[in-house]
């Protein structure tokens, strides 16, 4: 398992050049006129994905699987139901390209962690589901992933969880609207 994070170090104060502008134009953005506080928003959300990205490779390393091979693998177990879920569904859970989800589901298969198998409903239809092999390197893991998830999310209340899902959920939505900016408007990528 990783090494413990450290707390975490006092924040810096901002004081910007009084001719720098702000990055953001919305009111609710920026604090007192400042940008300060979504800057650092911003940065702690890049820590947070790459620390999260560490992690996720960790845990697929320790099956002999990818990072991406394990949240699939994880998304597989959690909406699979009796009868499998669809490579369509799985790849709207998880944000990502439908092709993306059948060319590792199929490297799944191959380690015997995943079954993939035609809908019988449906032909044109992939269904996933975990085998036994793969429900074993889960359990194996189950300890350590619930002593992160629980150290990771070290929230005050219920209701402070659910609020960090329901602004997840709204950062997404406004991740991918901007995503289509960019690729419709010609916007370069230069950063944040």
């Amino acid at each position: 398992m990783p090494k413990p994070i450290a707390p975490p170090a006092p924040k810096p104060t901002a004081t910007p050049p009084a001719d720098r502008k702000p990055t953001a134009t919305r009111e609710l953005l920026l604090p007192d006129g400042s940008d300060h506080a979504l800057r650092n928003l911003l940065y702690n959300l890049f820590t947070i994905g790459n620390r999260m990205e560490e992690v996720r490779r960790y845990m697929g390393s320790c099956i002999g699987i990818t990072g991406p091979q394990f949240s699939l693998l994880m998304a597989v177990l959690e909406l699979q139901g009796a009868s499998g879920v669809s490579v369509g569904k799985i790849a709207t859970y998880l944000h990502v390209a439908g092709t993306f989800v059948t060319a590792e589901s199929a490297k799944l298969a191959q380690k015997e962690y995943l079954e993939k198998r035609t809908d019988l409903r449906d032909r044109r239809v992939s269904l996933l589901r975990v085998l036994p092999a793969g429900i074993k390197a889960i359990d194996s893991l189950l300890p350590e992933i619930q002593q992160i998830n629980d150290t990771f999310f070290e929230l005050e209340s219920r209701e402070g969880f659910d609020m960090l899902c329901r602004a997840a959920d709204r950062l997404v939505d406004g991740s991918e609207r901007v995503l289509s900016l960019i690729r419709h408007s010609g916007a370069r990528s230069v950063g944040a």
